[in-house]
């Protein structure tokens, strides 16, 4: 993975000696932080092969423009460029100020596409800048060959311009389901989770774009006769869905939200309590959360959908969103033992 990723970088720049990469990097979380675990190869072997990598905040963008008209040997590798709200409409302007003014004296430029659309924001904004950004792109990276297709049209460039790198994996502990379940019953879940209960867990901010509401709806049959766990902070703009989510619940029993932020030390026993680790998301290219459930070697429910469909394998199990999505992942849980 990590050697076509510097294919890119030395067919775009042949000498490189440096990568800049936005946004910054979290050394704190690095067990779960997509960007670490890309650039985990180039940051701890210390091959002098290797370019260094370094990770910029939004304040830091002059110093790749300043690194350019020093002749550095840099590229600049761009990650999540978006507008969210009126404070991110500022940035973005601050942020193409100093991208255009690298382009212009000559640097070389990767924007990775995490997404056809921000999840939350302004969506005509976004596809305007993303357009912009897509055009000044020499390189466009994705993590599947479906989201070439899926975004060729909306950013408006041409197929070419894309290369595909994988998600990367991620750093895991992973423990026996008893003694994980033992810890969480005692720490999240006031031992409403019994031995034999089937566990299915959604994990991660709760906001409106993962479909948790469907989610509830599936789960408060009495028919299913299995047990959901929604864990993670409600996400920013979300109260008001967090407190609709709440009133779908028919049962506290069977249906268990912890709405807080879960510490990097616990996640490890959520994911190797659960049977299942289950994403309904409305509509996404590729997610960093089935790439941790699998990572804990977790069977996953997740909707055909950009990257996800490419996803195969004994423990894959799709849902189809064309038709009723319901009823759908209604059937397919139906199934599950």
């Amino acid at each position: 993975m990590i050697q076509v990723l510097l294919n890119e970088y030395k067919t775009l720049q042949p000498d490189v000696q440096k990568i800049f990469v936005v946004p910054l990097i979290n050394e704190v979380n690095k067990q779960t932080d997509y960007l670490y675990q890309l650039y985990k190869t180039l940051i701890e072997e210390k091959n002098p092969e290797y370019p260094e990598i370094e990770s910029l905040s939004v304040f830091a963008h002059p110093q790749f423009f300043l690194s350019r008209l020093k002749g550095e040997k840099i590229l600049l590798h761009y990650h999540w460029f978006e507008v969210k709200d009126i404070k991110s409409l500022l940035g973005i302007f601050w942020k193409l100020f100093w991208i255009v003014l690298f382009k212009i004296s000559g640097g070389k430029l990767i924007w990775t596409v995490h997404n056809k659309y921000p999840h939350e924001g302004y969506r005509a904004l976004n596809k305007y800048v993303r357009i912009i950004m897509a055009q000044l792109a020499n390189r466009l990276h994705v993590h599947c060959g479906s989201a070439i297709e899926l975004v060729t049209p909306i950013l408006k460039t041409k197929k070419e311009k894309f290369f595909v790198v994988p998600h990367p994996g991620f750093e895991v502990k992973i423990s026996s389901k008893e003694e994980s379940r033992s810890v969480l019953n005692k720490k999240y879940l006031t031992n409403r989770l019994k031995p034999d209960d089937k566990l299915f867990l959604m994990f991660g901010a709760i906001a409106r774009y993962k479909g948790m509401n469907e989610v509830v709806d599936v789960f408060n049959k009495p028919s299913l006769n299995k047990k959901l766990v929604i864990a993670g902070y409600i996400k920013k703009g979300n109260e008001d869905y967090f407190t609709e989510l709440n009133k779908l619940i028919d049962d506290k029993e069977i249906i268990i939200i912890i709405a807080k932020l879960i510490p990097d030390e616990d996640v490890p026993i959520f994911f190797n309590s659960a049977d299942y680790i289950i994403f309904n998301y409305d509509d996404v290219l590729t997610s960093g959360g089935v790439n941790l459930a699998l990572s804990y070697k977790k069977p996953v429910v997740i909707p055909s959908l950009g990257c996800l469909k490419e996803l195969k394998g004994e423990g894959i199990f799709h849902f189809d969103v064309e038709g009723n999505r319901k009823q759908s992942l209604f059937s397919l849980l139906e199934k599950l033992n």
